[in-house]
């Protein structure tokens, strides 16, 4: 790893965004691969820990001392999601990210390419017309056994164009991103969201294009265990979430006179409540997520297809008419 004070002008050029909570079991082995990147240029860790009770503040402090003025903490005092409030890296640790290019790893979350830094900014550096890369990655339970390999859909796993990262088709999992650090100022929409990362790729999408680096760096692992804020959530739990973000996309793009945007997003909405099944998986729901058509094995019986396509028509017509009173 380059010091940071061999970079031009004493700067990183790339961020690492890292958000902590009660993570002392995991944090380390977030922390080393990204310390052990390999790199041709210097880059620093922003971490935002919220208010950690089980010792994570602890070992951050360890690497704070031991690399210092790579690792950049804030350490709350008091829970901030526990008293409501949200959008937490766009609140406190991107407005601190000094890097030309911002990528993202949770506490609980770990990278498995040293290189992965090195191959994220080349491209970047020499792609103008692209925002964003993203790659693959594995879902890894508490103690670090593969649950999932590589659980990102095929129709995923290649580049967006701006449309596509604008109106929700394509939402990269965060711990593979790394992003032009081009959004100085963030919505205030943003900040009612629970889970914000498909607003923040909305965003981003007015920037330029993504890439698929899936077949040069090495998978990432997001980690799925009791602590987990998202991961644990059912499919049931999760719908008021998706559409609570669907909504204030709707509400931000409204107010800023994308109609065109607004309704795509408002049709999301409706699409997320219509074709929604209670009970399913989110494997078998993640048609209701994309706006993509049911495969048939999402219905087990002649009456759920005629139910299905009933839902459909009848979502078709709801959006023919909220267009037409618009």
């Amino acid at each position: 790893m380059v010091d940071l004070k061999d970079g031009a002008g004493g700067l990183p050029l790339i961020s690492v965004s890292c958000t902590t909570y009660n993570h002392a079991r995991f944090i380390r082995q977030c922390l080393d691969p990204i310390l052990g990147q390999q790199t041709n240029f210097p880059f620093e860790i922003v971490i935002h820990d919220d208010a950690s009770t089980d010792g994570t503040k602890e070992i951050i402090e360890e690497y704070v001392a031991k690399y210092p003025g790579i690792i950049i903490p804030i350490f709350q005092k008091e829970n901030q999601y526990s008293k409501g409030i949200r959008g937490l890296p766009s609140r406190f640790n991107y407005p601190r990210c000094r890097g030309r290019y911002i990528a993202i790893c949770e506490g609980d979350d770990y990278w498995t390419d040293p290189l992965q830094l090195q191959k994220q900014f080349d491209f970047l550096e020499t792609h103008d017309d692209y925002v964003m890369t993203y790659h693959d990655m594995d879902v890894v339970d508490q103690e670090g056994i593969i649950l999932q390999e590589s659980p990102i859909p095929p129709r995923y796993k290649r580049d967006a164009s701006k449309e596509d990262l604008i109106l929700g088709r394509r939402v990269p999992m965060t711990l593979t991103l790394c992003f032009r650090n081009v959004i100085t100022t963030f919505p205030p929409e943003k900040n009612k969201v629970t889970n914000g990362d498909t607003f923040l790729i909305s965003l981003l999408g007015h920037y330029g294009k993504g890439k698929w680096l899936g077949a040069d760096i090495g998978h990432a692992m997001y980690r799925s265990h009791p602590g987990g804020v998202w991961s644990m959530v059912n499919s049931d739990d999760k719908l008021p979430v998706r559409v609570n973000t669907y909504y204030w996309l709707y509400r931000y793009y409204h107010r800023i006179g994308e109609r065109v945007y607004a309704l795509s997003w408002y049709d999301k909405i409706l699409y997320s409540v219509m074709m929604f099944e209670p009970g399913m998986s989110a494997a078998d729901n993640s048609h209701y997520t994309d706006g993509a058509e049911g495969r048939s094995g999402h219905s087990r019986n002649i009456l759920r297809k005629t139910i299905y396509w009933l839902k459909l028509l009848c979502r078709k017509i709801v959006i023919k008419i909220v267009v037409w009173l618009r």
